[in-house]
């Protein structure tokens, strides 16, 4: 081979592998999640658990978990500082908690995991008993273990109605639940803070809203709040059977003290920070559809 061929040839294979290198870069960084804590209202991509369970992934260690049953409902998994994974809210049944465990068992190895219930109701709570089973704190409200005790199967009962049919495997699961409380209690008007390394959880309660004791939970480091069902992301309140409709718009008022990139309502798909003001746009408008007057002369944009 002449010296000129041979040069050639050379150059020709280091441009090869200088391809075959950027199309495995590019194909890394597709695969690997965005290395800063920041979360997005644009989900990244969908996990499927089960045909009634799925997550999506808004940041770095950081996914929405979605549980319809029957109903889609939302809680949330993050990734501490410290590698801590911090539950807030809860999936309905005991069985989708373990296979949310398993999957994260799988993605983070062995991590020490904190529960937060944001109510008494059973798309907070529900998967109580699978968290304590692998020895997991739960935090709640010491409000929140009264109304369970004291309206536990009045909500029950109003489920089974909603659901309708004694045969359907949703009904005969709610209709077998039980119903666990947290291990670990705050008082709801002092909220709880809970620190991971540099990064720090506080649970908030503004008020009554969808009932006397939901909380939010918000991650400063990330402009991260999860607003449970207190938030909407539809057109309508939903469930009112719990509800102050005088009092839900002042508390959901007392939100808009936190900086957020992304809010993570009750139920729905949408997660912007826009959904603040558009749970007291949704909940204004019933209160003038129905005749009801909040208990606030501020405007949905104001606040204390």
């Amino acid at each position: 081979m002449s010296r000129r061929k041979a040069s050639s040839w050379f150059a020709a294979l280091v441009l090869l592998f200088a391809l075959v290198g950027a199309v495995a870069a590019e194909s890394e960084v597709a695969a690997t999640p965005d290395a800063t804590s920041a979360v997005s209202p644009v989900p990244r991509g969908r996990i499927d658990l089960a045909p009634d369970l799925h997550l999506r992934q808004i940041g770095q260690g950081a996914y929405v978990i979605v549980h319809a049953f029957p109903w889609p409902a939302n809680s949330l998994l993050v990734e501490m500082d410290d590698g801590t994974l911090v539950l807030a809210g809860s999936p309905y049944t005991p069985a989708a908690v373990q296979s949310v465990l398993a999957w994260a068992r799988r993605q983070f190895g062995r991590r020490p995991l904190v529960g937060i219930d944001t109510g008494y109701h059973v798309d907070n709570l529900g998967g109580n008993q699978a968290l304590l089973d692998a020895g997991f704190p739960v935090y709640g409200s010491d409000l929140t273990v009264r109304l369970l005790r004291e309206r536990g199967e009045i909500m029950r009962q109003a489920t089974l109605k909603f659901i309708g049919d004694p045969g359907s495997p949703f009904y005969q699961a709610h209709a077998s639940l039980k119903f666990v409380p947290p291990d670990h209690l705050f008082p709801l008007r002092d909220g709880l803070r809970l620190r991971f390394g540099n990064d720090e959880v506080q649970v908030f309660y503004p008020g009554p809203s969808q009932a006397p004791d939901k909380v939010v939970v918000y991650f400063p480091a990330r402009r991260l709040l999860f607003g449970s069902c207190m938030i909407l992301a539809g057109d309508q309140p939903g469930n009112t059977a719990d509800a102050d409709l005088t009092q839900w718009p002042e508390s959901v008022s007392q939100l808009q003290r936190f900086p957020v990139d992304v809010v993570v309502p009750g139920h729905g798909d949408r997660l912007d920070a826009g959904l603040v003001q558009h749970t007291l746009d949704v909940l204004v408008a019933h209160a003038g559809r129905s005749g009801e007057t909040p208990d606030s002369s501020k405007t949905p944009t104001q606040s204390r």
